[in-house]
């Protein structure tokens, strides 16, 4: 009979976990607020049993190798012995450190859904239900799922212990250390023990909770403008001088300090890492919402096989990889070459270019249709939201007025309202029909926005009041992303500006050398020269884009599009820069 992982190293390694505990308290506390359930001496044996394990596998290592190779082997490359000696080290940190890592993105992820929960709140208030019962209705959406994980505990507690939900709602505050959560719970749990207005203080939260929305929307802005100022500084003012460096390098046999193999490693290899290490930084500074259009990402099953067949038709074989090529595409950049009238060596970076657009188009398209539909979605939702509230105030139920309001034109949302409005004629419930609208459209606040609308009408709660109160925070959100687009769209510049520099530098100085070519004193032709810098600027030039794309417009997919035209000004500066001298083939 099987022994589950947990029983068996907290049976064997119990003893180590509960030594660990001793030494680290806070662990309990970063599991609770990660929602981990499993008890913390269990995990710390787990962690400890992983740590012995990776120690005993280096010791069986270092044994093995001693006996069948000697000394002089084991040490013959010191650091693979250092980096496998730091794997049980790295175990254990890695293991003490995962809860409270787990915690840090909940109470991220939770300070982004908090806003929109306390307007949930005060519009169900409104309605005439309590705070608590509000919270057990918002768990059955995943539009918040890190705040539903939190009622879930929540209610947990108060099944399990016997709390009231007050004494509840104000521990789950305690212990998940958000600002934000605990002065909406515990001043919720403060106004009731002492008989104050309850709906007030809700509004009141909730104003003052977006208001700090709005200054972190602000913040973020200043915060992407620093990163992309300083991927610039990386990507661009770093890649040009250490490429002065490789040219001076690769170009004369007294200074060639680094051998291509270097090159290679820096323009495949460390460029690209440090867009993927921006992008990362990107993800973390920015707010996220619980959900996104995944259907952009849909063409990248044509994109990807359509790139990568063009690669190997139009870039490998300058490379000397005779792979099975077509002639009608392998031969397709010298002709492209010989239009433009470019130099020899420019052909793997126009090949590169080709498929480089050709991997991203289909992105860019799609993108670029969801994106411009999203948004449409968001202003009809919210111009909607304003005129339910004037049709209710003539004394039409919320039903009938959005009967009545379907005939007005709403943009991208006109389609999505007539068809609710068909389905409330046909007796269809309103959960229903939020489901369909949900399945057909992934911008977060409108879906909030719309849920917010419906449960407020389930409960009773469509008021001129409550929808007032709704309408008043739609417009709020919309306002909160038209401000973070305005703050991060100038941004756009600096990256445009930089590939043009980097380009124009790089092939202007590939002319200085070419005349030096003439006098024989160069190590490497021209045109190879020319195909190992230029072809690596195209590459470049599509990870900026990437990264322009996430910093500015939140989306990974936006990049595609900014990578498109940086590459086309990389060979429009490829183009300029070699039309303005003549070089020798």
């Amino acid at each position: 009979m099987a022994v589950p992982l947990d029983d068996f190293c907290y049976a064997y390694f119990g003893r180590i976990g509960k030594i660990f505990l001793k030494a680290y308290r806070g662990l309990e506390d970063a599991m609770e607020a990660a929602n981990l359930r499993i008890h913390p001496e269990v995990y710390l044996s787990i962690v400890s049993f992983l740590s012995i394990v990776s120690t005993l596998g280096f010791t069986i290592y270092l044994a093995l190798t001693l006996f069948l190779a000697g000394s002089a082997s084991l040490f013959s490359n010191p650091y693979i012995v250092i980096l496998l000696g730091s794997i049980p080290l790295i175990v254990l940190i890695v293991g003490l450190s995962f809860p409270k890592m787990l915690a840090s993105n909940r109470i991220s992820g939770l300070k982004n859904e908090i806003p929109y929960a306390s307007m949930y709140l005060s519009v169900m208030a409104s309605g005439g239900l309590s705070p608590y019962i509000s919270l057990l209705r918002l768990r059955k959406t995943s539009l918040l799922p890190e705040l539903k994980k939190e009622i879930e505990r929540i209610q947990r507690t108060v099944l399990t212990s016997g709390q009231d939900p007050v004494s509840a709602m104000a521990k789950a505050a305690k212990v998940m250390g958000l600002r934000e959560f605990k002065e909406l719970l515990l001043g919720y749990a403060s106004t009731l023990r002492t008989g104050g207005d309850v709906l007030h203080y809700l509004y009141s939260q909730t104003e003052s909770m977006f208001k700090n929305l709005a200054i972190r929307v602000r913040a973020m802005g200043q915060n992407m403008a620093l990163l992309l100022e300083a991927y610039t500084i990386v990507a661009i003012l770093g890649a040009l001088g250490l490429y002065m460096v490789f040219i001076v390098s690769l170009s004369f046999p007294s200074f060639q300090a680094f051998p291509p193999e270097m090159f290679f490693l820096f323009a495949f290899i460390l460029l690209p890492g440090s867009c993927i290490a921006f992008l990362y930084f990107a993800e973390t500074l920015q707010i996220s919402y619980p959900v996104s259009q995944w259907k952009t990402y849909v063409a990248l099953a044509v994109s990807v096989p359509l790139g990568a067949f063009l690669l190997t038709q139009m870039v490998l074989p300058f490379y000397d990889l005779n792979l099975f090529n077509i002639p009608i595409f392998s031969e397709t950049p010298a002709r492209i070459r010989d239009f433009l009238g470019l130099n020899l060596g420019s052909e793997a970076a126009l090949g590169l270019a080709i498929s480089m657009v050709s991997f991203s188009l289909p992105v860019y398209i799609l993108d670029r249709h969801y994106s411009e539909k999203e948004r449409g979605i968001l202003q009809g939702v919210t111009s909607f939201l304003r005129d339910l509230v004037e049709n209710r105030k003539t004394g039409l139920s919320p039903e009938k007025s959005i009967q009545a309001l379907s005939e007005r034109d709403y943009g991208k949302f006109s389609r999505h309202l007539r068809m609710m409005s068909t389905k409330i004629s046909w007796g269809i419930p309103l959960k229903k029909i939020f489901a369909d609208f949900m399945n057909e459209v992934k911008n977060w606040p409108s879906l909030v926005n719309l849920y917010l609308l419906i449960d407020t009408i389930e409960v009773g709660g469509g008021t001129e009041e409550s929808l007032e109160t709704l309408a008043e925070f739609a417009e709020s959100s919309r306002e909160l992303e038209n401000e973070r687009q305005a703050s991060l769209k100038p941004l756009l510049i600096v990256p445009y500006m930089g590939a043009a520099l980097l380009t124009l530098t790089t092939v202007m100085l590939l002319q200085l050398f070419a005349n030096i070519q003439g006098l024989g004193q160069m190590l490497i032709t021209i045109n190879t020269l020319t195909q190992m810098l230029i072809t690596p600027l195209i590459l470049h030039s599509f990870t900026i884009g990437l990264v322009a794309g996430k910093i500015v417009a939140g989306r990974l997919s936006a990049g595609f599009k900014h990578a498109i035209f940086l590459i086309l000004i990389s060979l429009v500066g490829v183009w300029i820069g070699q039309k303005g001298y003549i070089l020798p083939a």
